[in-house]
């Protein structure tokens, strides 16, 4: 919990920038608020946080919501009567507005910010190879469980299922929760069909079960290619052995890899590739907001003009990517994960450039590939 003086400092480096009035506001007290996009926080006579927001034009809706009383919508709370100031940082894009709104609502409202964000968790395939029973899992808690991650699947339910299918091609157990008491567990009904060897009672060794939970990982980190083939080679011998029943069943796994290929592979990862360069178009001005986001550290990037980017950014990335990922919250990093694989999937992405870096170092040719870009965003415009 911060102090009233750690509070007060956070958010005079937070929001840099007050102004402030004493009584009612007229309309002379907020003349000179700027109409730039900004998050912005209004406050009391004492510096007090009140109520935290975004906009894309500050002085507009600091007016509105400060309107006299006779002008006011119904249900709405006259803010003017205790309002004495306003604190704000301009920001140059949707995406940064949403990041500086979660960190102050993070240290605002450390109870419930969750809620007053608009993004949610996102979905990994997980696995904790420490662990007795290492049986891949989903989970959103990236960074903050041991082990490894590959994500993130577009929903909940689209991590499940690949899950699921994990389990069907590899004959993994469909309730985990009976192998982890191996060799007391229960055997199911995929047992009795000779789909599974019962770990879970003792009837397999545990090793070997370990095993394919580890095939099955590799598949999932991007074994996809390998697995098909070495299975169209199994079906076609199923084939030719008149083991219809068997090769009938690597027909449908194979339909399930390759829709993991087509769908999945191309956006999701391990968690130590989940690094890359956004360089997202500034609101109303010919300019690009940088930003670096490396496993689940998000760093504020320069603004630069179309005419600097290209020389600028590079340089400005190769610089940050020689600072090590340290000391960061695990909390803080999962939930920035969060934040940036919804902006990957947002419209506002469809607009930026996007420059994954698996390895985590500055890729060969990214000024060409900056410039190619530049040439095609602006050319549309």
């Amino acid at each position: 919990m911060s102090t009233p003086d750690e509070l007060n400092e956070t958010l005079t480096e937070a929001l840099p920038t007050v102004h402030s009035w004493e009584g009612r506001p007229g309309a002379d007290d907020l003349a000179d608020l700027p109409g730039c996009p900004a998050v912005f926080l209004f406050v009391s006579q004492a510096g007090k946080p009140i109520q935290l927001r975004t906009t894309q034009q500050l002085k507009r809706v600091v007016v509105s919501r400060l309107r006299e009383p006779d002008q006011l919508q119904a249900g709405r709370v006259d803010l003017a009567e205790v309002v004495r100031g306003v604190r704000w940082r301009q920001v140059y894009c949707p995406f940064e507005a949403r990041w500086w709104y979660y960190r102050l609502a993070r240290l605002l409202h450390p109870a419930e910010y969750r809620k007053l964000v608009s993004f949610g968790p996102v979905w990994f395939l997980h696995v904790d190879w420490q662990r007795r029973i290492p049986d891949p899992r989903v989970s959103e808690r990236i960074w903050c469980l041991d082990g490894e991650f590959i994500g993130p699947w577009p929903t909940h339910r689209s991590c499940q299922q690949s899950l699921e299918g994990l389990w069907d091609l590899f004959d993994l157990c469909r309730y985990p929760e009976q192998v982890r008491k191996t060799p007391h567990g229960t055997a199911c009904a995929y047992a009795d069909m000779g789909r599974c060897d019962a770990p879970c009672d003792g009837s397999a060794p545990l090793a070997r079960y370990i095993e394919r939970c580890r095939a099955a990982w590799l598949f999932a980190d991007g074994g996809v290619e390998a697995w098909m083939h070495a299975a169209s080679g199994r079906m076609k011998r199923m084939a030719e052995q008149q083991r219809y029943e068997l090769a009938g069943q690597l027909k449908q796994q194979l339909g399930f890899a390759r829709s993991w290929q087509e769908r999945w592979s191309p956006i999701v990862r391990r968690e130590q590739q989940l690094n890359c360069l956004l360089v997202v178009p500034a609101t109303r001005r010919k300019a690009w907001k940088l930003f670096l986001f490396r496993q689940g550290d998000l760093i504020d990037g320069p603004l630069l003009s179309d005419r600097k980017l290209v020389e600028q950014g590079p340089a400005w990335l190769e610089q940050q990517l020689e600072r090590p990922v340290e000391g960061v919250d695990g909390v803080v990093r999962m939930e920035q994960t969060w934040l940036v694989a919804h902006f990957l999937r947002h419209k506002e992405c469809g607009t930026a450039i996007v420059e994954f870096l698996p390895d985590g170092r500055l890729p060969p040719g990214v000024r060409g590939r900056l410039g190619d870009a530049l040439r095609q965003r602006r050319g549309s415009d």
